[in-house]
């Protein structure tokens, strides 16, 4: 009896425990969890969240939608305290504009056995501008510490009938999650569980009957007085309501070579249908990528700009006037752009102050550019048009929406092909965009108004190859050269890294990750010109390349370029393995060996493929009297893995990482 009274009191002590989400209820029990017992690797835990989107009604605005949002965060470690910064949405267009009200926010902490409170203060809120119509309202959590609890909640007043995704995981475990969205019978939306989540919790759908009293004020008037009267009337309507409650959602963990995390959240995703008013009269929303290109080209900051061509005329007419062919015309336009206006880092498929103050002040968003571009080239009677992008930040849209896009660019159509230019990135070349920008597909938007798709997958193959040239002296150091080539995105992205770096940050960055190294005559060749590949020498010194044992003496013929260990660890993977281009890298590696030394052993040649050729890996090892040739090349076709091919994948990695290690072994002669 003593026994089942301890669990009954224990029962009643946990309940209590996890059920008093209240504000300001932070129990001593909370803050001295010193990790999530699901999860123990977890950073921090969301310990409740409580999300309700509904429409408040009144004689004035109508309907208003509103956004309660609750969380309380337990913070385990520093690693955790990013969980204390919230980024809140805000949407405005014109005097259209949403606003946060009722925000408040504390942090706990337990010190000397007692709860210490800090209230956030307004100078820890600040606002960030994204782009024309959308800002963030940030807030940081003051006096964070290993074992904080924060809480805070907030209200989001729309004038949009439009619904945010509502997020049914994080990051980081949940403890306990609860979300409602109720609608009024007259705003019709179709609702969409996220198709790529793993994670899937209990949706409720339901309707239930809602009562508004709705007070009107009449006035008459006869002769010179009037009458007011006021009446009140009783409202009945129905509501659609959906209501999920989970208890231990597991976070969404980030894995190797994932685009956008966000694609794969477990979320609810609103698509607004149609309204039909309480007489019967009936208005569409829902709409085809063929609605959406025609909505959005007749824009003025969009389909109007495209249409402005004045302001650069003259300019054009000149740089023109020695191109004999379009593809001349193209690139002459394109380079001239990326030089005359700077990106201001804004995105958007809409212009911030619109080509023509663009252009004068050499300074403007994505869309200020890229459609000034466009504009450029149909001046010059080249097929080109808005080509409108989600960038992977932005995810991929479940349905035909103008909020799919955030991104423009130029896509040139000719002889059969499209040529797809960004001219805010200045390392840019054609059909090598910002890797921000290669997500899924593209809608061209053509002049009729009609659309086409784009499959925004680079399709060839990004070249690197590595000549290295080792000689092991007597002292068992190696000295060499290497000459390093890449194209396309590779060069690209090594351009755009390194063009702010000085010279001895550079030689760092080269030496990174090589062990004993000593480098010289460190040369990048045809750095800015883009046209060309890039190419980097260098001579090395390097004392940590060879091991010797008794008379024997072992070294890796890759050298610092050998893959260290798989990236794939995992036994299992939920997500596809994303590399965002094939790519093709080719090593040719010549050793001399010292003299009074053979040959004993060395890696044998193989072959590897994965997946029917997709991948392959060639090994090709030859012994040419002191000198030593291997030439190991790493072929990827499909620069997409599924998670149903990760094993195999995982196993062809394994095999190149096992081949990479293996060593010559030299004997004493």
């Amino acid at each position: 009896m003593k026994t089942i009274t301890c669990l009954l009191v224990f029962l009643i002590f946990h309940w209590s425990y996890s059920q008093d989400f209240r504000y300001g209820k932070v129990s001593t029990e909370e803050l001295q969890e010193i990790q999530n017992p699901k999860d123990p690797e977890a950073n921090a835990t969301i310990l409740y969240v409580n999300h309700k989107t509904y429409y408040d009604y009144n004689s004035n605005d109508g309907f208003v939608q509103v956004t309660d949002v609750f969380k309380r965060i337990k913070i385990y470690n520093k690693d955790g305290f990013d969980w204390a910064t919230e980024t809140i949405r805000v949407r405005e267009n014109g005097s259209k504009r949403e606003n946060v009200v009722g925000l408040k926010a504390t942090t706990y902490n337990l010190v000397n056995g007692k709860i210490e409170e800090t209230k956030l203060k307004k100078d820890g809120i600040f606002n960030e501008k994204v782009n024309k119509f959308l800002n963030n309202q940030k807030f940081t959590m003051p006096n964070i510490k290993e074992g904080s609890v924060v809480e805070f909640e907030y209200r989001i007043t729309s004038p949009y009938m439009s619904i945010d995704d509502v997020n049914l995981q994080y990051g980081i475990p949940i403890k306990e999650l609860e979300a409602s969205v109720r609608i009024p019978e007259y705003f019709n939306f179709n609702k969409f569980v996220n198709p790529r989540a793993t994670y899937i919790p209990k949706i409720n759908d339901v309707q239930v009957l809602r009562t508004e009293n709705v007070d009107s004020k009449n006035r008459t008037h006869n002769g010179k007085t009037s009458t007011t009267t006021f009446s009140s009337n009783t409202w009945e309507f129905k509501e659609n309501k959906t209501e999920v409650k989970a208890s231990n959602v597991p976070a969404l963990k980030n894995e190797e070579y994932v685009s956008n995390l966000n694609t794969y959240r477990t979320k609810l995703v609103w698509e607004y249908a149609f309204f039909r008013d309480p007489n019967g009269s009936y208005t569409n929303y829902a709409t085809t990528w063929d609605e959406v290109a025609k909505t959005i080209s007749k824009e003025s900051d969009f389909g109007g700009q495209l249409k402005q061509s004045h302001y650069f005329e003259e300019d054009v007419t000149m740089l023109l006037k020695d191109a004999k062919t379009d593809l001349e015309k193209i690139n002459l336009i394109f380079n001239f752009v990326k030089s005359k206006v700077k990106w201001n880092n804004y995105f958007g498929y809409i212009t911030e102050n619109g080509v023509k103050q663009a252009y004068k002040e050499g300074s403007g968003n994505v869309a200020d550019i890229n459609l000034m571009l466009t504009a450029m080239l149909r001046f010059a009677k080249i097929n080109a048009n808005p080509m409108l992008i989600s960038t992977r930040a932005n995810d991929i849209p479940l349905f035909p929406g103008t909020g799919g896009f955030n991104y423009v660019v130029a896509a040139v159509e000719m002889q059969n092909d499209v040529i797809v230019l960004d001219a805010t990135d200045k390392f840019s070349t054609p059909n090598v965009l910002p890797i921000h920008a290669i997500n899924w597909q593209g809608m061209i938007v053509k002049e009729s108004g009609t659309s086409a798709w784009y499959d925004l997958t680079p399709k060839e193959a990004v070249r690197e190859v590595v000549i290295l040239n080792a000689k092991i002296n007597d002292d068992f150091t190696i000295d060499g050269k290497v000459k390093h080539q890449m194209t396309s995105f590779a060069a690209k992205d090594f351009r755009s890294k390194h063009q702010n770096f000085s010279a001895d940050e550079k030689l760092l960055e080269v030496e990174k990750d090589k062990g004993e190294i000593e480098i010289t005559n460190y040369d990048i060749k045809d750095q800015h010109d883009v046209h060309q590949p890039l190419v980097y020498v260098f001579d090395y010194s390097l004392k940590s390349g060879v091991e010797k044992i008794g008379d024997k003496v072992f070294v890796t013929p890759m050298l610092f370029f050998a893959l260290k260990e798989n990236p794939f660890k995992q036994d299992k993977r939920n997500y596809p393995i994303d590399y965002i281009y094939p790519y093709n890298d080719k090593y040719q590696v010549n050793i001399m060996i010292p003299e009074g030394y053979a040959v004993e052993s060395m890696p044998e040649s193989m072959v590897v493929q994965f997946n029917d050729s997709e991948g392959e890996f060639k090994y090709i090892a030859n012994e040419n009297g002191k000198m030593l040739q291997f030439v190991i090349t790493i072929d990827l076709k499909q620069s997409l893995i599924l998670p149903e091919d990760y094993a195999d994948f995982k196993q062809f990695n394994q095999l190149m990482t096992d081949k990479q290690s293996e060593k010559i072994v030299l004997k004493k002669i």
